[in-house]
Parts: structure tokens; C-alpha cells; sequence
């Protein structure tokens, strides 16, 4: 029998160890903890503690109100040790006697969790009121060394703490010695605790007390079977024992065993109302004590077991639970995809102007030996000589804005824009029903939310150095077309080497008839020509190009060369920037606004397939097969 228990033991802790970390991950689904499901109840308080090479029964007596528990429980142990008192709910912490020497072998705080140990030194001292669960206990050189025998509070009384006591006494226990009256056998909260019981397989002694006899003798097998039929309880033992209060009080009282057999009808059969040896009495510690413990253990450990892996109430029916709330997290989330919460197609568009600046910026950066010396030498002495022109031109002229404040107020007016109709689309959806998103949206959508997100942005948005972004974009993407293409890169390398040459004669020519700086004629005409080509075509590009990867095939068939190719291009340069802006902005609405949430519901759609949730389910098949081994039927 102890190598039965052990081929579960690991089993158990495993599965112990893994629904903990499991049910740290589900916070984020909104469900009940594991505390106070009958099933985790079962497998902290029986089978962790108990599934051990020592076997001992934990034996309790248990029923409702005022129906002499503590009178049953003194004959048991066979002293006077509980306080009886006529007075109902009376015992309101249960009391545990223990064999000698016993705690030195065992944890009594494992076999009974959730119970704080205080040592029994008066009768009256289970009956204080206290908001803890104490379990007050002692020594007994009475009885058997692998026997506990506990008496515990009312299952049924008007304080609910009580109730919930006895039922970790119910779930830590091997037998349960029922007493029942006949006021006591069919109350709603007697058989709800015995239906759990009887799923747990529980040894179940059963004392009819407080008999009218002879007279109930014809009564008590029709009221017992009506308990067995509401409850599933099928009783090992039974006894009856007469209505004598002197009796009860000075360990007199007389336990009458009695044969029973429940019936599918209230309809008792006449034989069982001939039963014989009517007046020999039981003494009841005699009978615990010739209990075989061992099957008696593995019978309690096996129900438990049973419970723990049934499909709609152990740990199964949880992990559906886990599956089927992560199904409504899946909806939540698409709710909140960025697609979803913004949908912008007015985005601005930086100027060609700046586009082609900051090419022929990088352009005169890929310039090596007397080709840079000579175009380097022209642009110092264009820019300076034309300074005076351009002064005198700036003060007949309007004074243009920088091309780049331009494009940072009309971005700023886009993301002010793009941000209303997040908050509008998160209220539409706070509004729809959704109790998943409902209060956490409360929270992001609250009167001063708004008003930080955009004073947060705003903040951000003027850091901003967008010249220098878009340098690294040109200098990205024409590093990479470098690569892509390098004949079309070195024809337009000896083009420039062209213009180099021509550059002297050109510049001064052109500057002497005004055609302007030199910087900005003569020796880059050949090269800039080709990019200025593509201008008048720009602002064909779509404004919504944040959403899209412009292409050189989408552009024509036919952009392989010339410039064709430099159009899809440039067509490429706004798309990318725009992209790479909008991205900052998702990313930025993400960390301000939405903060961890889609990352949660992410998170909470993946559950089933997390490794403590697969851990789990395969304990549980471990032990279906555990169990199937043995011959027992799921």
C-alpha cells in the first residue's frame, strides 16, 4: 500500500507547483483564485500533506446543530474531554486529540492547512469567540499511535465561519462519524456538505442520536435512507443511540449497531425492520480502532484523487475555465489593434525641396579626392559670393517659414487629430459592454487622461530633430541603392566627375547673367537634373504612404533606368519617412495611453499554450493514467 500512495506523490507536487505559478498568470483573466475551489481545497489539505509512507486516519465527528457531537466525540475517545452544553453552535473551533509522541513524527500544521495549532489545556477553550481558525489539540495516551480524532464546529449553524472549518476538517479528514436526529438528517446545509463527501469518497460512520426508543426504531431507517438518497452517502457503519441526557453526560450512553442498506424509494422493506441484537451496545473507539487503515487510506486518497482529475469539477473543468476566458480576451485585443484605434490618411508630407537638399547633401559626402576638392571649393565660393544677393532678395521678398516648421505644426495638427479619434473609438468601445475592457478603460479614459497624453506628446514632438531623420533615411536608403544597383551608381559617379570638369566655366558664366548661386547651377546641373525631375511628380504620392512600401514597380513597369527609377525613389523617401513618423507616434500612444494593456491581452490570448498551463494538463493526464492503472473508474 505505501509504494501505491508513492507512485503519486511526485506527481502531486508537481501539479501543486505548477497550478501556483499557473494561477499567477491568470490574474490578468479576472478569475477566482484557486483558494476556496473544492477541488485545490482537497489537494492542499489530503493529498499533499497525506500521501506519505505513515499511514494515519484522521477520523471526525461532524454534523449540525445541536445534536450531541461533543457527547458521540467523549464516547469516542472515551473521556470527558469537549464541553457539552444544551445550548446550540456552541463549539466554534474544532479540537483534535492526537497519540503520543505523534508530532514529533508528523507536521500537524500540513494535515491541517489553513488552521492555526493551539495547544487544548480546558474543555472550554474551543468554545471562544475568535476570527481565527485555531484548532486547538492534545495528547491522548488512549488512543491508537496512528489515529487522530477530532470533534468540529456545526455545519449547518447561523455563524458561516463555522461552516467553512468544518469543511477543512471534511477535506483533511479519512472517516467522518455522521450524527444525525431526526430533526438534523434533511437540511439544505447538512446534505450539501455530505454531497461533497460522498464525491470524496469519504469512510462514513453514521450515528442516529437522540432516539425515541423503541419507537423510532421504526422511523430512523426511512429518515436515514432519505439522507443517503439527497446526499450519495453510502454508510460503512451504523448506530442508533437512545435520548438519555444522564446518560450522555457520565460516558453511559449506549451505541446500538444497526444493519442498512439504502433503498432507490423511501419505502423501507419489511425485513429491515427485524433486526436483531437490539440491545447490545457498541463501544465506539473499539470499533474506529479494528478499522482497517490502511485500505481505509487508500479508499480516502483515491476519492480524492478521483475529484481532483474529474472533468467538470477538478482541475479539467479550470483549465477550460482558463481556455474559454482567453477566448474572450481574443476579441477584447482585436478591438484594440492599432488598425483598429487609428486610421490615418491625412498624414503630411515633408517638402521636395528638403528631400532633394538632403540627397545632394549625401551625395557630395560619397565625393573622393580632386572631385571633392573642386565641388567643395565652388559651394564655399558661391555661397559666399551671392551672399549680398540673397540678403537684398530676402528683404524684397516675403520671409518663407524653414520648410521643417512647416511640416512639425502641420504633423502636430495630425496628431492631434489622430489622438480624438482614439479617445472616441476607446469610449465607443468602454460603451459597448465589454466587461473585460470596460474597467480597464475606465481608468485610461478618466477627465485628466487626456489632457497629460497631449501635454506628454507635445513635449516629445518639440525634441524632435527631423532634419536629422531624415538624413539617416537618405543616407539609408541610398547607402542600400548604392548596393542594389552599383553600374547605375557609378554612371552617375562619372557624370559628376563630368560636371566637376565643366564646373569653372559654367559658374562663372551663369553667375554673371544672374542665372544664381553657383551652388545651385553649373557643375550639378547634370546630377541634380535627374532629381529635379521627379519633383513635379511628388506630390502625386498618397498621403496615407504610412501605411504602405512604395516600390520601384509602383511606379511603372518600365523604372529600371533613367528616371523612372529615380522616381519610385523619391515616391520611396516620403513613404518611409512618413512611415517611420507614424510609427512613432503608435509607439508613443502605446507607452502613454494603452501602457501595458495590449501587451495583457496578448498575453492573456497565449495562455493556453504557456508551459505551466501545459504542465498542468499533463499532470492531470499522468494521473488519469495513474489512476486507470489501478482500476479505477474516472
Amino acid at each position: 500500500m505505501p509504494s501505491i500512495l508513492h507512485n503519486f506523490s511526485n506527481t502531486i507536487h508537481q501539479l501543486s507547483e505548477n497550478l501556483l505559478a499557473l494561477e499567477g498568470e491568470t490574474k490578468q483573466l479576472d478569475l477566482t483564485g484557486l483558494a476556496g475551489r473544492e477541488w485545490f481545497e482537497i489537494l492542499q489539505r489530503k493529498l499533499i500533506p497525506q500521501l506519505s509512507d505513515n499511514v494515519y486516519l484522521v477520523v471526525g465527528v461532524v454534523g449540525g446543530t445541536n445534536i450531541g457531537k461533543s457527547v458521540i466525540f467523549n464516547h469516542l475517545v472515551n473521556q470527558q474531554t469537549s464541553a457539552i452544553s444544551p445550548l446550540a453552535s456552541q463549539t466554534k473551533h474544532p479540537v483534535c486529540l492526537v497519540p503520543q509522541n505523534f508530532e514529533q513524527k508528523h507536521d500537524l500544521e500540513k494535515i491541517f492547512q489553513g488552521f492555526k495549532l493551539t495547544p487544548w489545556s480546558a474543555p472550554e477553550d474551543p468554545l471562544i469567540e475568535d476570527e481565527q481558525h485555531l484548532l486547538f489539540w492534545k495528547n491522548s495516551e488512549s488512543l491508537a499511535p496512528n489515529l487522530l480524532v477530532l470533534d468540529t464546529p456545526d455545519i449547518d449553524s447561523d455563524a458561516e465561519v463555522n461552516w467553512e472549518r468544518a469543511e477543512r476538517i471534511r477535506q483533511s479528514a479519512d472517516v467522518l462519524v455522521t450524527v444525525l436526529t431526526q430533526q438534523k438528517y434533511n437540511d439544505a446545509a447538512v446534505k450539501k456538505f455530505f454531497r461533497e463527501a460522498a464525491r470524496e469518497e469519504k469512510v462514513i460512520i453514521t450515528i442516529f442520536n437522540q432516539c425515541q426508543l423503541p419507537d423510532d426504531e421504526n422511523y430512523w431507517r426511512l429518515w436515514l435512507n432519505t439522507f443517503c438518497q439527497e446526499t450519495g452517502v453510502h454508510p460503512e457503519l451504523v448506530f442508533i443511540a437512545p435520548n438519555d441526557r444522564q446518560a450522555a453526560t457520565s460516558l453511559q450512553l449506549p451505541f446500538y449497531p444497526r444493519t442498512f442498506e439504502p433503498t432507490p424509494s423511501h419505502s423501507i422493506p419489511e425485513t429491515d425492520l427485524d433486526t436483531a441484537d437490539t440491545d447490545t451496545s457498541a463501544n465506539l473507539m473499539n470499533v474506529i480502532s479494528q478499522l482497517h487503515f490502511g485500505e481505509i487510506k487508500v479508499q480516502t486518497l483515491k476519492g480524492a484523487l478521483k475529484y481532483l482529475v474529474q472533468q467538470n469539477t477538478g482541475v479539467p473543468a479550470y483549465l477550460r475555465e482558463i481556455k474559454s476566458r482567453s477566448h474572450e480576451f481574443r476579441s477584447a485585443s482585436e478591438l484594440l489593434s492599432e488598425q483598429e484605434l487609428a486610421e490615418i490618411d491625412n498624414w503630411p508630407l515633408v517638402s521636395n525641396s528638403v528631400i532633394v537638399d538632403a540627397v545632394r547633401n549625401w551625395w557630395q559626402s560619397q565625393r573622393e579626392g580632386w572631385s571633392a576638392q573642386i565641388h567643395g571649393f565652388y559651394n564655399t565660393l558661391g555661397r559666399g559670393v551671392l551672399w549680398p544677393v540673397r540678403y537684398i532678395h530676402s528683404l524684397a521678398a516675403e520671409e518663407k517659414r524653414p520648410p521643417m516648421e512647416l511640416y512639425r505644426e502641420q504633423e502636430w495638427s495630425v496628431v492631434l487629430q489622430t489622438v480624438e479619434g482614439i479617445y472616441d473609438r476607446l469610449t465607443l468601445v468602454s460603451e459597448l459592454g465589454n466587461e473585460l475592457l470596460t474597467n480597464r478603460l475606465k481608468t485610461l479614459l478618466n477627465g485628466t487622461s487626456r489632457e497629460a497624453l497631449l501635454k506628454t506628446l507635445h513635449e516629445e514632438h518639440a525634441e524632435i530633430d527631423f532634419t536629422a531623420q531624415l538624413e539617416q533615411l537618405v543616407d539609408s536608403e541610398m547607402t542600400f541603392f548604392r548596393t542594389e544597383s552599383p553600374q547605375y551608381y557609378t554612371f552617375m559617379k562619372q557624370l559628376d566627375r563630368i560636371a566637376a570638369v565643366a564646373r569653372p566655366a559654367l559658374s562663372v558664366g551663369l553667375f554673371f547673367v544672374g542665372f544664381g548661386a553657383v551652388g545651385h547651377a553649373g557643375s550639378q546641373l547634370v546630377t541634380d537634373t535627374m532629381i529635379q525631375s521627379v519633383v513635379n511628380v511628388a506630390g502625386d504620392v498618397a498621403g496615407g504612404a504610412a501605411t504602405t512600401t512604395v516600390g520601384e514597380t509602383a511606379v511603372s513597369s518600365t523604372t529600371a533606368t533613367g528616371v523612372g527609377f529615380l522616381e519610385a525613389k523619391f515616391r520611396r523617401f516620403h513613404a518611409v519617412f512618413a512611415q517611420k513618423r507614424t510609427e512613432w507616434l503608435a509607439t508613443a500612444i502605446r507607452k502613454h495611453l494603452l501602457k501595458s494593456l495590449p501587451e495583457e491581452l496578448k498575453s492573456a490570448v497565449e495562455l493556453p499554450n504557456s508551459q505551466y498551463y501545459q504542465a498542468v494538463q499533463n499532470s492531470v493526464s499522468e494521473l488519469e493514467q495513474q489512476l486507470n492503472e489501478l482500476h479505477i473508474s474516472i
